[in-house]
């Protein structure tokens, strides 16, 4: 069964020859602040001319009708410094902005609609932005010399902020793995170039800021620009300075300058990479020999370069200061939303308990599946990011296990799900991003399995759902993005299926859930944003049913979890995005 949660997508990168970029499946669209034109632009990496209207997806400036802004807002929206993709925690997406100049905005727009959500007209030359798991935002201002947390979670106009001091403040970026604030700038005390961490603590109406001074890094040059989240490695983080760029180890406060590609130079303004691995940058014309085509001011580019593999794609007449990658998460694997594991019970008589027990205090929990086995225990399995994932049960007495037990190491599984079978042993299911998806079995008599073992090789899996049927055959759904679900069985005697079959080609498909029935059917739901949720059945005899049925109209559905009951009843939990 599957818990109720959003999945993120993310691959691992794999080694490509340098040659003509090409986007591959699974890669975000590269959104632009156009500095000439006023505004974001969204493109297709895939398309190879970015000044055809093919290649534009999405594009955003602020406006009093619709955007809700005021005039002297649109005004203050002119040198586009930053600009991130987040989910907001209530659900729904953001985008968080900031623009510079004597007197430039930082903001929150609704995403992709482009509505105002909150909005400052702010001094300082601002340069970066991001929005906090809270709903707050962080912004940093070079020439104001500090960063800021605004309560923007307090509504449209709140004020109130927290303040750290740093020098020439250039960079924000939210790490969930450690629930810290990375920045980038000038210790005001020494004048050194660092790079830091800050806590940001309070409350969401009045946010303190604590520097995590055994995070601090001094950098190995001068000028720090570029903060960014490494797609494959939680430990690691770009960086980029005023004559070079590096992969950052967290845990050693090493920078590593060897770039594929020669992807480390001087005045690279922002760096990111793509799932697929390929590094996405943009560098200031003014300093490429022979100088680009931008000339309106020393750190402006109409170009986004590519590497490994290598390649450019051109905006004419555009000033780019920097491209992001446009994915909603802040790093690899990651979950805005993370927090402790709770169970509420309803008995037998039908009424549930008057409040839920928390079961699991571990803040930094992104994933979370439970299951039931026939002798009366439950397990609830919990994906901890950068750790792996750890299993705590329930008896059949009601007794919890004083701690959870770490039942896979690896840090980067991203998803997990669980079923049980009727032989009282019990599997979950694991999505590596990259290395597909594996099951680890936990005996009748209680006994984890010394290895998990590979049941599916696919590097898209964004979402998975088990469920176990009462002939002791156990079916794992998957959704591959862009490919629709596909369903993978086990039968009783403990083999799998040699490949997985596709039971559902819509590629729209976010999330899935699975439940069996104790006739012996199967029952798998869908989500399809902007549609509803969608159930397809398979029979006893293992045939699937033609078509799937709409069984719930609701487009802004984001995640689905159901339950069969002994008397043949399913239950249908559903998660409307209320944004």
């Amino acid at each position: 069964m599957k818990k109720l949660a959003t999945a993120a997508v993310m691959l691992a990168g794999l080694a490509v020859p340098a040659g003509p970029a090409a986007a591959a499946p699974g890669d975000y669209w590269v959104v632009g602040g156009d500095q000439a034109a006023r505004q974001l632009i969204a493109f297709d990496p895939a398309a190879t001319d970015w000044n055809s209207s093919a290649a534009v997806k999405w594009t955003w400036q602020p406006s009093v009708t619709p955007g809700r802004f005021t005039a002297d807002e649109v005004a203050a929206f002119g040198l586009i410094a930053d600009f991130k993709l987040r989910e907001r925690p209530a659900g729904g997406q953001s985008v968080v902005v900031a623009a510079g100049g004597t007197k430039g905005i930082a903001a929150i727009i609704s995403y992709p609609g482009g509505v105002r959500q909150w909005a400052q007209i702010l001094p300082g030359n601002l340069h970066a932005a991001e929005l906090l798991p809270d709903g707050n935002i962080a912004v940093a201002a070079s020439t104001g010399g500090w960063v800021r947390v605004y309560a923007s979670s307090q509504g449209p106009a709140a004020a109130a902020y927290a303040e750290f001091r740093l020098t020439d403040a250039h960079a924000a970026l939210w790490d969930p793995g450690i629930r810290r604030l990375w920045v980038i700038g000038q210790d005001v005390a020494s004048g050194r170039p660092i790079l830091t961490a800050l806590a940001v603590e309070g409350t969401p109406a009045q946010p303190v800021l604590r520097e995590d001074t055994q995070r601090r890094a001094v950098l190995p040059t001068g000028g720090g620009h570029d903060v960014y989240a490494y797609a494959h490695d939680a430990n690691k983080l770009w960086l980029s300075t005023g004559s070079a760029a590096y992969l950052y180890d967290k845990t050693t406060k090493t920078f590593d300058g060897a770039l594929p590609g020669g992807a480390s130079r001087g005045a690279v303004k922002s760096i990111g990479n793509q799932p697929s691995g390929q590094i996405v940058q943009t560098r200031a014309d003014a300093a490429k020999t022979p100088p680009g085509a931008c000339t309106r001011n020393n750190w402006c580019t109409d170009t986004v370069d590519f590497f490994s593999p290598a390649g450019t794609r051109r905006r004419t007449g555009a000033a780019f200061y920097k491209a992001r990658v446009w994915s909603p998460y802040y790093s690899v694997a990651d979950r805005p939303l993370r927090g402790t594991v709770w169970d509420r019970v309803r008995g037998r008589s039908g009424a549930w308990d008057a409040s839920a027990t928390e079961i699991d205090g571990n803040g930094a929990i992104s994933d979370v599946a439970v299951a039931a086995l026939p002798d009366g225990s439950l397990h609830v399995l919990s994906v901890v990011p950068g750790s792996g994932v750890w299993a705590r049960s329930r008896s059949a007495a009601g007794v919890w296990d004083e701690h959870a037990v770490k039942i896979d190491d690896n840090g980067d599984v991203t998803e997990v799900s669980a079923a049980a079978l009727p032989d009282g042993s019990l599997h979950v299911q694991t999505v590596v991003p990259g290395a597909g998806v594996w099951d680890r079995t936990r005996s009748a008599a209680g006994v984890w399995a010394a290895s998990s073992v590979k049941i599916d090789a696919g590097t898209d899996v964004s979402a998975i759902s088990a469920a176990g049927l009462p002939d002791g055959t156990l079916h794992v759904q998957t959704v591959q993005r862009g490919r629709g679900v596909w369903s993978r069985a086990r039968s009783a005697a403990g083999v799998w299926d040699a490949a997985a079959a596709q039971v559902d080609a819509n590629g729209s498909v976010t999330a899935v859930s699975g439940a069996a029935l104790p006739d012996g059917t199967l029952q798998v739901q869908t989500v399809v944003p902007g549609s509803g949720v969608w159930s397809r059945g398979r029979s006893a005899a293992g045939v699937w049913d033609a078509g799937a049925v709409k069984i719930d109209g609701n487009g802004s559905v984001l995640a689905v979890s159901a339950a069969a009951l002994r008397d043949g009843g399913l239950h249908l939990l559903t998660l409307p995005d209320l944004a």
